[in-house]
């Protein structure tokens, strides 16, 4: 049990121990970076959509309430544990106007209806209230087959200001270094045996060095993000759709 802990948290809130065993760490270090200097920003009743296991709960200290609302998916009601009330892909099932912040993170590429969900965001906000948001935009295809689509910071800019929403932070997570060494890392574990025992034996080595090299290069290159791994939005609800 304590060395599933550690596991799961350097899958989301990676550390020193996670540039020797996360393959995913150099875009989970610097949306977790993100996410968490931005919780200060959340207050009051809090809703986590797309909630999965609630990994950045323990940073949203200003929140009075947490709620965590998440798709219920068939066989992995092991891992929905967290999840306070299931969504039906329409309606998230509160009244209007019932929280003053909103979490969601790397959810909305999962989402085929983005407009009708964005409008249920506006519904059950409060009038000033305040949403966090991350989406992908260099990653590859996951949890399939519900993964749709990829936004471009203009593509998100338009949703939300449409929606009923102003912004009032965008930035990046990422860059054209940790992107390459990020998705060299993806292909020699996509190419390697499909079991996880062996696929990570063999995946082991490369773990450590392409993290090192990938964090040392976006420190000592000049940076360039036409090519980045996550955009991060904070918002505001105005207006009432």
């Amino acid at each position: 049990m304590f060395l599933r802990q550690i596991i799961q948290k350097e899958k989301f809130q990676p550390g020193i121990l996670g540039l020797f065993i996360n393959h995913n760490f150099l875009i989970r270090t610097l949306l977790f970076s993100a996410i968490r200097k931005r919780a200060h920003l959340l207050t009051g009743e809090l809703l986590d959509f797309g909630c999965g296991t609630k990994p950045y709960k323990s940073f949203f200290y200003n929140a009075s309430a947490y709620t965590g609302v998440d798709y219920k998916i068939e066989g992995r009601e092991n891992k929905q544990r967290e999840v306070d009330v299931f969504y039906d892909g329409n309606t998230i099932p509160f009244e209007d106007k019932k929280f003053d912040s909103i979490l969601c993170t790397e959810v909305l590429e999962h989402v085929f209806n983005i407009d009708e969900l964005l409008q249920e965001f506006n519904r059950v906000l409060k009038i000033n209230g305040t949403a966090l948001i991350t989406t992908p935009f260099m990653w590859e295809e996951h949890e399939m087959p519900y993964d749709f689509a990829r936004y471009t910071t203009p593509a998100l800019k338009s949703l939300y200001t449409k929606n009923g929403f102003d912004i009032i932070e965008n930035t990046k997570s990422g860059n054209y270094i940790t992107v390459i060494f990020q998705f060299q890392l993806n292909y020699i574990k996509n190419i390697l045996p499909e079991n996880k025992v062996l696929r990570h034996f063999f995946l082991f080595p490369f773990i450590f060095l392409f993290n090192t090299l990938g964090t040392f290069f976006s420190f000592c290159l000049p940076t360039d993000q036409t090519a980045y791994f996550n955009n991060v939005f904070v918002l505001v609800k105005k207006s009432d759709l």
